[in-house]
């Protein structure tokens, strides 16, 4: 298998990050039509559940693997590769912006 580069690593975290955000608002905005009645204790509950496992999932989507390499020693690859997550991340942000605005 051939090596990834930072910037294919970078740009793989950030994909993977916006489809798991993608997935999660897509959840969120079934439940809206699915029911109009407020979402009482339980909804805020599963709402708050839902906020902290999704900072596990990104923290360990965006942070997991530069973490691992900085374990391991490799400073340079681990924050080249936190880098180009976050520059991706700022593109894909950049990017949905300009489709909403437009729409």
């Amino acid at each position: 298998m051939k090596k990834l580069t930072p910037p294919t690593i970078g740009l793989l975290q950030a994909l993977g990050l916006a489809l798991y955000c993608a997935l999660i608002a897509a959840t969120l905005n079934s439940f809206g039509k699915v029911s109009t009645a407020p979402i009482g204790i339980l909804g805020t509950v599963l709402l708050l559940v839902l906020l902290v496992f999704s900072a596990a999932i990104t923290g360990s989507i965006v942070f997991g693997y530069p973490v691992y390499l900085a374990l391991h020693k490799k400073f340079k690859d681990a924050l080249s590769i936190l880098a180009f997550t976050a520059l991706y991340c700022l593109i894909l942000i950049l990017i949905i912006v300009s489709l909403v605005v437009t729409l």
